[in-house]
């Protein structure tokens, strides 16, 4: 059986190569990707009551919605990077208030809207491979 700190280790050295490949692009996709996870090991650990866990995942979660929030270029952006930095402002809030509240519904609420944004991130890599 596999010692849990190696199997962490691993984690890290693979996500290590997945970051040190990217270009800002693919960072976006890992950072969206990572957020979703997190907050679907945030639900489950809630369904659970395992708080600790809950609390790491959204800690998580929120860790990555302030370095999209940050990563946000608004001069190149214009009006989208505005609506994404509303956007995670209220994701902020959202998440803030499912880790204080232990309330499933407003992690789900972020959850869906993020996914929407990280399908859209998606398929801007998609078409600009195709062509």
């Amino acid at each position: 059986m596999f010692n849990r700190d190696a199997i962490k280790a691993y984690q890290a050295a693979e996500q290590d190569f997945l970051v040190e490949g990217a270009d800002p692009h693919d960072l976006v996709q890992i950072l969206f990707t990572h957020l979703l996870l997190s907050m679907e090991l945030a639900r489950d650990a809630l369904e659970r009551k395992d708080l600790a866990a809950k609390s790491e995942h959204l800690t998580k979660a929120l860790t990555i919605v302030h370095v999209l929030t940050t990563s946000l270029d608004f001069d190149r952006g214009g009006e989208v990077a505005q609506s994404l930095e509303h956007l995670y402002g209220w994701a902020r809030r959202k998440l803030v208030e499912a880790s204080f509240k232990n309330n499933l519904s407003a992690l789900d609420e972020v959850h869906e809207a993020i996914s929407e944004i990280a399908n859209a991130w998606n398929s801007i890599s998609t078409a600009a491979k195709a062509a």
